[in-house]
């Protein structure tokens, strides 16, 4: 069964910079999708992006579980598909950051990814992630300067992404 995923890496990034890379609306949307995120327990904030072949419509409702600066972000994910009824129960996202060696162990569970999700949106998640976690965090952490800023648009796919005529202003617009 594949109700759950986990994918871990370690990078040179302080835990700083990798919580920044987490948990900054403008880096989120660099590195996964455009977004009204804030790192505020109870808030509840959207993921948004063109629809993708086996990938849903791209909006993902979501809210912020628990917040443990730099070492812990827990969120909910509920893929939204219009003419669909919502799953039960949301999936959820969990980011554990550690020290390590001036670096961080960045671990990712997405859990609850029960049979609302279907086969190929779990396989899909589980490669998505995966690239994720590899490539574009860390270069996205490495990009954040000594004062914390983020410059946005350091993958170069924002400039895609922003161009989509579905995405809602108010999740383009960085704060």
């Amino acid at each position: 069964m594949l109700d759950q995923l986990r994918v871990q890496r370690t990078y040179a990034h302080p835990p700083e910079k990798v919580w920044i890379a987490l948990t900054d609306r403008k880096a989120l949307a660099d590195w996964l999708m455009p977004n009204d995120f804030s790192p505020v327990v109870g808030h509840k904030f959207t993921f948004q992006t063109d629809p993708m072949p086996m990938c849903g419509h791209g909006v993902t409702d979501c809210e912020v579980l628990e917040v443990e600066p730099q070492r812990k972000l827990v969120y909910s994910w509920v893929p939204v598909t219009p003419g669909k009824p919502r799953p039960e129960k949301p999936s959820i996202v969990t980011w554990t950051l550690e020290p390590v060696g001036g670096g961080t162990r960045l671990t990712l569970t997405h859990s609850g990814l029960t049979n609302a999700f279907p086969f190929m949106m779990r396989l899909m998640l589980r490669f998505g992630w995966g690239t994720m976690v590899k490539r574009w965090i860390p270069k996205v952490a490495g990009s954040i300067g000594s004062d914390g800023r983020y410059e946005f648009g350091v993958l170069g796919s924002t400039k895609y992404r922003y161009k989509a005529k579905n995405i809602p202003e108010h999740l383009t617009k960085a704060p």
